[in-house]
C-alpha cells in the first residue's frame, strides 16, 4: 500500500489531506532488533508505524526488562507531547517502515487537521488502557498470578492455545517479573496438568482451573 493511501486510511481523511500529511513525513526503514528511540535520550520526532511491529520497554536499575506496549501499523509513538527525554526504549521486533514527523511539523498538523488530533487521542487512550491494565495486575496480583493471567490473555480464539509457545524471557517482561519465576510457574502448571507443551505451542488444558489461580 502506498504511504498516501495508508495515511488516508489511518487518519480517516480525504486524499488531499493525506497528501498534505505525507508531505511532512520522511520515510525510514529499520531492521529487526534495531533501536528506534533510546531510553533516556532526547526525542524530537513522532513516528507513524507503517509496516512491522515495535516494542516499548524500560530497563530498570536492577537490569529487569519491563515491557510497556507493542506497537502495530497505524500506531503513533515518540515525542507525542513535544521534545523530551524518552522514558523507554523502543525497538523493532521485525523489519519495519516508519513515517517520521518532526515535532514542529506534527504540532502544525495537529493544529491544522482535526483528524490528526483525533487519531492521536485514540492511540493514546489505547496505550493508557493497556498500561493501566498492567499496573493494576502488578498491584493486585502475585507474580505467579500475573503469569497465569497473561497466559489466559495470550490464548487464541479457542481460549486454549498459544502458538507459537511464549518465550519465557518475553513473558517475564510482560508481567514485570524474572525469567526464573516464569519458568517455575509454567513448570508447576505442567506438573499439575493445567498446561501442556506441544511441538510449537503451549496448550491450556484446564482454562477454568487456570482462571481460578489468577490471584
Amino acid at each position: 500500500m502506498a504511504l498516501n493511501d495508508f495515511i488516508e486510511r489511518v487518519f480517516a481523511c480525504s486524499a488531499e489531506t493525506a497528501r498534505q500529511i505525507e508531505a511532512r513525513a520522511r520515510p525510514r526503514a529499520y531492521p529487526a532488533g534495531s533501536a528506534i528511540v533510546r531510553q533516556g535520550e532526547r526525542c524530537h520526532d513522532v513516528h507513524l508505524l507503517v509496516v512491522g511491529r515495535a516494542r516499548s520497554f524500560v530497563i530498570s536499575p536492577e537490569g529487569l526488562l519491563i515491557r510497556f506496549y507493542d506497537f502495530a501499523p497505524g500506531d503513533l509513538f515518540g515525542a507525542l507531547s513535544g521534545a523530551q527525554d524518552h522514558f523507554s526504549e523502543i525497538s523493532a521486533l521485525e523489519d519495519l517502515d516508519s513515517a517520521i514527523f518532526g515535532g514542529a511539523d506534527f504540532l502544525s498538523l495537529l493544529e491544522t487537521h482535526s483528524c490528526v488530533g483525533l487519531t492521536l487521542s485514540r492511540a493514546l487512550l489505547r496505550q493508557l488502557a493497556r498500561v493501566s491494565e498492567q499496573m493494576l495486575s502488578r498491584a493486585t496480583l502475585s507474580a505467579a498470578g500475573r503469569v497465569h493471567e497473561e497466559l489466559l490473555r495470550l490464548a487464541g480464539a479457542d481460549g486454549m492455545t498459544i502458538a507459537p509457545a511464549p518465550v519465557l524471557s518475553e513473558l517475564a517482561a510482560r508481567v514485570y517479573t524474572t525469567r526464573e519465576t516464569v519458568s517455575r510457574t509454567v513448570s508447576a502448571l505442567e506438573r499439575r496438568g493445567i498446561v501442556r507443551r506441544d511441538a510449537d505451542a503451549l496448550v491450556i488444558v484446564a482454562p477454568a482451573r487456570l482462571a481460578d489461580m489468577v490471584v
